[in-house]
């Protein structure tokens, strides 16, 4: 039952070689029946080209007790009876009956495992061919952290035979200064069996180290036993020394603007302790004059000079003016220091604005008119400081920039906590090309030539509405007028 039931082909042969029975598995490996092959040599059964790489004797292999009539590793080969070849593995054993010596041949076709074996012997190949040729460094190592494999790109660079490079031989190319590191990094990955990634400088096949970004990573077999790390490295030379180049140019210029920067801050600090004393110097004087000026309109006024008092109303004009610049001064610096703070406050919108209109009143020409239109909450809280200054400063330009006979306006907007003002005058308008300089510091329009000013107005405005945290735009025309909108944030006056 044994025999006949065997899966894999079971052949008798006696002691000159011949077949005396084989079992139903190898007439069908093979395609004979038993008649057709007992007393038929063995030989039959392998193709003529082979036989004699196969048996040494093909008469005494029996007698001799031979187990394994080939070479090892050679691959055997059998012929069907239709004379196809295939791939078989053979073993033998050897029993003595009747004092003859005869022997079972097992025969198992292995088609399929050639095949794979073919398949894989053919994707190792593969595989070895690409790694070989990948731009970039790979490398091996076993548990032992001994390097099992580099790759040709490895070898180009070293310009060093791979028996060189194997072991612990790679060590030698990695520049002294850091040889600590580069193992420090190695080793403490291995003992942690964890992916590492670091960057030191190996010796190139023209005697120049260059700097590599090396990583690796652990490699476990199929049933998770640690067998390694496998890894590549990258020639980043050209990459490193320009990072170094450019951040010794960052420092260089760094060092500039902090220089730069310390200069800067000297004459702000001049610029300040300037205008700080300027204003102190200015002030004194002008208030010396324009004391002297009340005092003088007295007398005049008793006398009754006119030209006396048209002088007099001069020189209170220009010490106005001089006061009002030192103030833009002063405000500017102390907006640039970041010194100015909100000071909010309860008061009533309307009544501010009505005593802005009030104050503006000598400043108008002939047959100008100020039109005031409000709508909304009257009580608000705000820093009513320097609204006022941003209203006033508004229609006093307007007042400034426009012919006699022509119309300005207010227009007051409150509610839902924001405060929309509009200021429109009739006046020469801006330049187009102007518009985006008319918050800039000391800036003055083309048109602006024949207008008492020193272009900071504006500008203060400007960062008072955004100290508040609010918004201005203007949208202008020339020779037709100039409109501001405002809109500032504001709380309700409880």
């Amino acid at each position: 039952m044994l025999f006949n039931c065997a899966t894999v082909g079971i052949l008798v042969i006696d002691a000159v070689g011949s077949i005396n029975l084989l079992n139903p598995c190898a007439e069908s490996l093979f395609g004979y029946n038993n008649a057709e092959l007992s007393g038929r040599p063995i030989e039959l059964l392998i193709p003529e080209n082979l036989r004699s790489n196969y048996f040494q004797s093909s008469k005494n292999y029996v007698s001799r007790h031979i187990d394994n009539p080939t070479d090892p590793g050679a691959e055997i080969y059998a012929r069907k009876k239709n004379g196809e070849f295939f791939p078989v593995d053979i073993s033998l054993s050897h029993y003595e009956l009747d004092g003859e010596w005869l022997a079972f041949v097992f025969v198992n076709d292995i088609t399929d495992q050639v095949k794979t074996r073919k398949f894989v012997t053919e994707r190792e190949v593969w595989l070895r061919n690409m790694v070989d040729n990948l731009p970039v460094m790979v490398w091996v190592t076993d548990p032992e952290r001994r390097c099992t494999y580099l790759n040709n790109t490895w070898l180009s660079f070293t310009g060093n035979k791979l028996e060189q490079e194997l072991g612990d031989g790679w060590i030698d190319g990695i520049f002294p200064d850091d040889l600590d590191y580069c193992l420090s990094v190695f080793n403490t990955a291995y003992s942690k069996m964890s992916s590492f990634s670091m960057e030191y400088r190996l010796r190139h096949h023209d005697g120049e180290y260059r700097w590599i970004n090396g990583t690796g990573r652990p490699t476990y077999s199929s049933d998770n036993v640690f067998t390694g790390y496998i890894g590549s490295c990258t020639d980043v030379h050209q990459h490193r020394s320009m990072t170094d180049v450019l951040e010794k140019l960052v420092t260089i210029r760094t060092n500039e603007l902090s220089v730069a920067l310390q200069n800067e801050k000297e004459m702000n600090d001049l610029k300040t302790r300037f205008v700080s004393m300027a204003s102190h110097e200015f002030r004194t004087p002008l208030s010396i004059v324009l004391s002297s000026t009340l005092l003088i309109e007295q007398y005049a006024g008793k006398w009754g000079d006119e030209k006396v008092a048209r002088h007099i109303s001069k020189i209170k004009s220009s010490v106005s003016n001089l006061t009002d610049v030192l103030s833009d001064f002063l405000s500017l610096d102390k907006l640039g220091q970041n010194k100015v703070e909100l000071e909010p406050a309860k008061f009533n919108l309307k009544e501010l604005m009505n005593q802005i209109i009030e104050d503006a009143q000598p400043l108008r020409k002939k047959g100008q008119q100020i039109v005031f239109n409000y709508d909304g909450v009257e009580s608000i809280v705000l820093d009513n400081k320097k609204l006022r200054y941003i209203i006033a400063n508004l229609i006093s330009n307007a007042i400034k920039y426009s012919e006699e006979n022509t119309q300005i306006l207010l227009q007051s907007e409150v509610r839902n906590g924001l405060c929309h003002f509009k200021v429109q005058d009739q006046g020469v308008g801006i330049p187009e090309d102007d518009h985006i300089f008319m918050f800039t510091e000391f800036f003055r329009a083309k048109n602006a030539s024949n207008f008492q000013g020193t272009g900071l107005g504006l500008t203060i405005v400007k960062r008072y509405v955004d100290l508040i945290g609010g918004s201005i735009h203007f949208t202008s025309k020339l020779g037709e007028g100039t409109c501001f909108n405002v809109q500032l944030p504001y709380q309700e006056a409880l």
